[in-house]
């Protein structure tokens, strides 16, 4: 009997660790946030082994374009044209972003939702803040 739980524990462990990589892989290429497109925001994430390439556009301008090349680690990267201290890592399905800018930081959770919508929650951590989440539409690409 005992047997019989430890062997569904490790299937179900399995299958789950699988959902995880699958949802993982959702998270990949353009996402333009819902709303007046005109202002919105476009974030593009690229995954390669143990690294993560974000690429962040406000508007029409670029805002951020920056590789973590070792996850879980502190990347100085530039954004909007600070300074500014970045830790990506995966929690299950979810990719988490901690942005330190001066003495602010804002941890920022991405998660597919679905094949063609990803949601991002926004958590102010210092100062300490209410969450926000934000919706965003994958975007294709259309071939001329």
């Amino acid at each position: 009997m005992r047997l019989d739980w430890l062997v569904l524990g490790s299937v179900l462990s399995v299958s789950a660790y699988a959902q995880g990589d699958d949802l993982r892989a959702k998270l990949e290429g353009k996402w333009q946030q819902q709303g007046d497109s005109a202002s919105s925001t476009v974030w593009e994430i690229h995954q390669k082994p143990n690294a993560v390439h974000i690429v962040r556009v406000q508007g029409d301008k670029p805002a951020a374009d920056y590789e973590c090349n070792t996850l879980g680690k502190d990347c100085n990267v530039k954004d909007s044209g600070h300074s500014v201290t970045v830790s990506l890592y995966f929690n299950g399905p979810s990719l988490v972003e901690f942005e330190t800018r001066g003495k602010e930081t804002v941890k920022r959770r991405f998660l597919a939702n679905g094949d063609d919508g990803m949601d991002m929650d926004v958590i102010p951590v210092v100062p300490e803040g209410k969450t926000e989440t934000v919706h965003f539409k994958r975007v294709t690409e259309t071939k001329p």
